[in-house]
C-alpha cells in the first residue's frame, strides 16, 4: 500500500554543497573583517596624529613658546598612539619661537607625518603614511 504523502527530494547529491561552498568563501570573509577591522584601526591612528598636530598648533600659538616645546607636546599627544618610527613633526615658522613679535608670523603651521603598520591575516604586512596638520593664529 502506497502512502498519500508526497515523497521527499532527493537531497543525498546536495549534502555536502553547502560545507563546500563555505569553505570556498571562508579565506574571502576572513580578510574582509579582519581589513575592516585594521581599517578602523587606522582612522583611529589618523585620528591620534590629527589631534596631536592640533595640539601642537594651539601651544605653538601662545607667545614665547619654543619649537621645543612644541615638539614635546606633539610627542606626548602621540604616547599612546602605535607608530612605525618616530614621527616627523614641521613647525612653520622655522624659527625657535614660531609666534614671536620677531617673526611677524599671523599664524603657526604644525605637520605631523608618520607611518604605521597595517596586518591583515591571508593578505599580509602593508605599511601606511599618515598626515595631518594643525594652524592656529597667533596671540599677541
Amino acid at each position: 500500500m502506497r502512502s498519500s504523502r508526497p515523497s521527499k527530494p532527493d537531497h543525498e547529491s546536495e549534502r555536502g554543497a553547502v560545507a563546500v561552498e563555505f569553505a570556498l568563501l571562508l579565506p574571502l570573509l576572513v580578510v574582509i573583517l579582519f581589513g575592516i577591522i585594521q581599517f578602523g584601526i587606522t582612522f583611529n591612528r589618523q585620528q591620534g596624529i590629527h589631534a596631536a598636530a592640533r595640539e601642537g598648533a594651539r601651544l605653538g600659538s601662545l607667545p614665547g613658546t619654543t619649537s621645543a616645546e612644541i615638539r614635546g607636546r606633539v610627542n606626548g599627544a602621540l604616547s599612546g598612539v602605535p607608530l612605525a618610527g618616530e614621527p616627523d613633526i614641521i613647525i612653520t615658522p622655522n624659527t625657535d619661537r614660531p609666534c614671536s613679535s620677531d617673526t611677524g608670523s599671523a599664524t603657526v603651521v604644525v605637520e605631523v607625518k608618520a607611518a604605521t603598520d597595517l596586518d591583515i591575516p591571508l593578505w599580509g604586512n602593508i605599511t601606511v603614511d599618515l598626515a595631518s596638520t594643525g594652524e592656529f593664529r597667533c596671540e599677541r
